[in-house]
């Protein structure tokens, strides 16, 4: 099913014009029979028709809206989650639980470049720019303990960023 802004448009219109001539339908021959039955079936679905037609421009840029916003939400927050993964990569090959020469230097720059580029994306929202700024500085100075609650701090944000808080 497509869900284009003009196609949710025309199905929204649709079902307000079928089930409003249906209400007429029904209120006229109850009230005096079929011919006033099909009168105000006609007006009650040519009224919403008209409607739906007058409005729909207004419609359908509502709609733009909302999915613009929508994906700019869902970018960010993608891209702040990847910023996570990417700096506790980069902290698990700067401090690796095996031992300070388990990682190889070239493994452990090539982290850090893939933290840095990703920290610097375009549509990370700046409180999570900062976070992460503090995160790799601390990486960066070897300081384990910051480094932990650098990541957490990070992690509080990126939390905030998606409650839109």
């Amino acid at each position: 099913m497509d869900s284009t802004p003009e196609q949710m448009s025309s199905r929204t219109a649709a079902a307000w014009t079928v089930a409003l001539a249906g209400l007429g339908a029904v209120t006229g021959f109850v009230w005096d029979g079929p011919f006033l039955a099909v009168a105000c079936a006609l007006s009650l679905g040519g009224g919403a028709a008209m409607g739906t037609v007058l409005s729909r421009r207004r419609m359908i840029a509502t709609i733009r809206e909302g999915q613009g916003k929508a994906a700019a939400l869902g970018y960010a927050d993608g891209v702040a989650d990847m910023v996570v993964l990417e700096i506790s990569a980069y902290r698990t090959a700067v401090f690796p639980l095996s031992g300070p020469l388990a990682v190889d230097p070239a493994e452990r720059l090539a982290r850090r470049k893939a933290a840095y580029r990703l920290t610097a994306a375009e549509g990370l929202p700046h409180h999570v720019r900062e976070a992460a700024a503090a995160a790799l500085e601390a990486i960066d100075d070897a300081r384990e303990r910051d480094t932990q609650s650098a990541i957490e701090d990070l992690m509080k944000a990126v939390q905030e960023q998606r409650r839109g808080t």
